[in-house]
């Protein structure tokens, strides 16, 4: 390799290097946010879910809509929470993989797909795909809640079945777990705190089903929310090593530009030397 060609090589390598480091940077920052947002969620989520152990601890069971807590219907339904964009490292293949899987084991199940990236890699299955005119590339808390209401009368009917999510869990920044769950039928996790026989107002009949809905939207939201922040993090990971990587590559051509033009002027002074 010449020396132009070497210099070339260290410059290219160098913008590749801002690039990777500014992406880190961006990535980290929306990271934060995420954070934040996956923790107030969270609160949020498990308040929801203490009042719906406080619904079948009062015994209101029998109140409660048999729809949403059915898993019989003529298909079922996977909501898949993939990538948005690439560059995270093994975070979008982990996802495509999860939902190839539960594709397998439900071949006749309907698809809801979030995320750029996925719903491309996914459009081999686009007759699986419902047919929403919602924009699903940067869904908002509404966006869960018009699907939400969709999502509804489908089980009313007894068209959908079983709702299976596929998303990511966010632990940290290095660790971030692919899942796929079972969503609906609820099953609210077992609490001591309420044991009188609650009053509703308005009556059950009203607020139980507006409350499955509300429930529905914001368990979507919050794995929405976690897969995103696991998103970022893989991606905020992979260009902290992008970056590194790149950092000890220049070291190694630096190094060999060196070797070289020494190994050139060496080659000229003995030219001339010989030639004197």
């Amino acid at each position: 390799m010449s020396l132009k060609e070497l210099r070339r090589r260290i410059t290219s390598v160098k913008s590749t290097q801002k690039i990777t480091s500014a992406m880190k940077m961006v990535a980290s920052a929306k990271l934060r946010r995420l954070q934040e947002r996956v923790l107030f969620g969270n609160n949020f989520l498990k308040s929801l879910n203490e009042i719906g152990c406080s619904i079948g601890k009062a015994g209101h069971d029998a109140e409660m809509p048999n729809m949403w807590l059915s898993e019989h219907g003529k298909y079922d339904l996977i909501i898949i929470f993939g990538a948005e964009k690439g560059l995270c490292g093994g975070f979008y293949n982990n996802q495509l993989r999860q939902a190839n899987k539960a594709l397998e084991k439900s071949p006749n199940a309907h698809l809801i797909v979030f995320g750029t990236k996925t719903i491309d890699a996914l459009k081999v299955h686009s007759e699986k795909i419902l047919p929403i005119k919602i924009d699903l590339t940067h869904p908002k808390m509404y966006t869960f809640l018009a699907i939400a209401k969709i999502i509804e009368p489908l089980k009313i009917k007894g068209e959908v079945g079983s709702i299976h999510v596929i998303g990511s869990s966010f632990k940290n920044v290095l660790v971030q777990n692919p899942y796929s769950k079972i969503l609906c039928p609820f099953e609210f996790e077992s609490s001591d705190k309420h044991t009188d026989r609650t009053i509703f107002e308005p009556s059950a009949d009203v607020f139980l089903p507006y409350f499955f809905t509300q429930y529905l939207a914001v368990s979507l939201h919050q794995c929405w929310l976690e897969t995103l922040a696991g998103e970022m993090a893989s991606r905020m990971t992979a260009m902290d090593n992008a970056t590194r990587n790149a950092k000890d590559m220049i070291s190694d051509l630096s190094l060999l530009y060196n070797r070289s033009r020494q190994a050139k002027i060496t080659t000229e002074l003995n030219e001339i030397i010989a030639g004197s």
